[in-house]
């Protein structure tokens, strides 16, 4: 199922948007839900006005992207069609040259074996080899019986026995010598045709198929790569969107006690878990990380398109201009045959010659015909096209002002969900667990969520968490003409998201924290252990982290 349609079947009533964004907005004051908890009534404004911007920023840019891919996938269309027409072009000619040429092979072939008179009684050329062999030693003996006063009555017409000057007369010699002379012009044809002409053009059909299928191939690839990120991008919106719901649909005491946090020094009790944790953070960081992907992976498709409409114009001005030569090479080889038959040739030779060939007047005929496909497929699609289909359908974004979502999502470390990043050690409880390097973020939800580094990445404890975040971004990969030629697999862009999980995460709600004495050998380390419910028993998890000082350790 498509982003879209999962959109269309989760996606909430305008009365219950309206209603869920109500319970978003607090007062500036706090006092009304959050009479005693001002920092609670804050950032519960904070959380309102985000998720207001980014409502209107997502009902904006899908409006902008939905025009953007619907005109690349129309003149991808257009382009397509335009490929299959000139294939179908260059197979035509093919096929008309090689059936002109059987043509003039039964032509010459019938002519010869009229002017060696080998022909049946109702005036059908014989062709066949072997019949042709037993009608002239046929004739041969005929003629002899002719001589010698037999019967020849019942002999074909071209067995009877002429006498000797009879047969050599003018108008018979030079009927059978203009038959042969004919036959000899057209295996020179013939002969022109299959050494020079067909060979081309059967080298340029070929190669055309497989410039086709590439580029087929590429234009697909990359015009799925952008769905497939749209619908990520729609995908993370929908989780955001429903995960920021959910969290509004609570009442005021269910979000204090889930943004409680760790209780400091305090005894672990399995049995007092908090239900309903949730981070929105997570989903809302996924959402702003799919819209830069889907930036970034327009950015470098549209660069890949236009390499690709540019090769696809080149490729069909060489085509033409070899059918061109190849068309003039074989007219002009009829020209010399039918030279007694100028009206026909003339008219052919003379379009063929003055067809403009210039690089300008082709490319601008190459892209009106492509205009005019366009044109074509717009029109048969909006001939069958419901009249609901173009109307924006996404969680949330009913009833927005796309003008306020003008502005550019900055990095989820910045987002008002997060409360705090650090990039420090971890280590398990377990005897061979050794400390690891990992990026650590604390968000309003009360979350913990821990993020293990590439094995690639050198960062230490204390580095730059936008640095740690960016070596979890992968890179990314779209279809170029090297990579389809070359076979290899291009990564979906529904795998571009696996480093940006979290590795683990902690609801605090549900934690204690621990931290050495000052005098302990690692004094700039503390623990964690969270509270975990279970059907059959009530159990736990530890986690140990260190940081770089004991300042940071008691800070974090």
């Amino acid at each position: 199922m498509s982003g879209e349609d999962a959109a269309e079947e989760t996606a909430p009533s305008v009365d219950d948007v309206t209603t869920a964004v109500d319970n978003l907005e607090v007062s500036s004051s706090g006092s009304k839900e959050f009479p005693n908890q001002p920092f609670l009534a804050e950032m519960h404004q904070k959380r309102s006005a985000t998720h207001s911007k980014l409502r209107a920023y997502e009902a904006k840019r899908r409006s902008a992207y939905e025009s953007k891919l619907q005109s690349s996938s129309l003149y991808w269309r257009a382009f397509r069609t335009l490929m299959h027409d000139s294939l179908l072009e260059t197979q035509k000619a093919d096929a008309l040259l090689r059936g002109w040429t059987h043509a003039s092979e039964s032509y010459e072939s019938s002519m010869r074996s009229v002017g060696e008179w080998c022909i049946d009684e109702k005036g059908v050329p014989v062709t066949d080899a072997k019949k042709k062999k037993k009608m002239l030693d046929s004739n041969d003996a005929s003629a002899v019986a002719g001589c010698i006063g037999l019967d020849v009555s019942k002999t074909f017409l071209a067995t009877v026995g002429f006498t000797a000057e009879e047969k050599c007369g003018s108008m018979i010699k030079s009927l059978a010598k203009s038959a042969s002379s004919v036959a000899n012009q057209y295996s020179g044809m013939i002969k022109t045709m299959n050494n020079e002409v067909l060979p081309e053009l059967s080298s340029l059909l070929e190669h055309l198929k497989n410039e086709v299928a590439v580029m087929e191939k590429l234009g697909d690839s990359i015009m799925h790569e952008l769905e497939t990120a749209e619908e990520e991008v729609c995908s993370a919106w929908l989780a955001y969107y429903n995960k920021a719901m959910e969290f509004s649909g609570s009442s005021a005491s269910e979000i204090k006690a889930k943004q409680a946090g760790a209780r400091v020094g305090a005894i672990v009790d399995p049995n007092s878990v908090v239900h309903g944790c949730t981070d929105v953070w997570v989903d809302e960081m996924r959402y702003r990380m799919a819209v830069a992907f889907l930036s970034s992976i327009w950015e470098k498709c549209s660069s890949e398109l236009s390499k690709l409409f540019l090769s696809m114009k080149d490729a069909e001005c060489n085509r033409r201009n070899r059918i061109k030569e190849l068309l003039i090479k074989a007219t002009q080889r009829q020209e010399r045959l039918w030279l007694g038959l100028p009206g026909v040739v003339n008219p052919i030779l003379k379009d063929l010659i003055e067809w403009p060939m210039e690089r300008k007047i082709v490319e601008d005929d190459v892209q009106s015909s492509i205009r005019a496909r366009a044109q074509s497929i717009q029109r048969d699609e909006a001939e069958h096209k419901k009249a609901d289909d173009s109307k924006v359908k996404a969680a949330g974004l009913t009833g927005v002002n796309e003008k306020d979502g003008n502005f550019e999502l900055s990095s989820p470390l910045v987002s008002d969900l997060l409360s705090k990043a650090k990039v420090i050690e971890k280590r398990g409880t377990g005897l061979m667990s050794t400390w690891k390097v990992t990026l650590a973020i604390v968000t309003e939800d009360s979350f913990l969520q821990l993020f293990d580094l590439p094995s690639s990445c050198k960062l230490t404890p204390g580095s730059a968490p936008e640095v740690a975040f960016q070596n979890l971004i992968p890179p990314i990969v779209v279809p170029t003409l090297e990579k389809i030629k070359g076979g290899v697999k291009i990564p979906s862009a529904k795998t571009w998201f696996d480093n940006l999980a979290p590795t683990e995460s902690y609801a605090l709600t549900n934690c204690t924290v621990s931290i050495k004495d000052v005098t302990a050998k690692d004094a700039n380390s503390f623990e964690l252990v969270e509270a975990l419910s279970s059907k059959m028993m009530a159990r736990t998890r530890k986690m140990q982290f260190r940081a770089v000082t004991r300042e940071e350790a008691v800070d974090f």
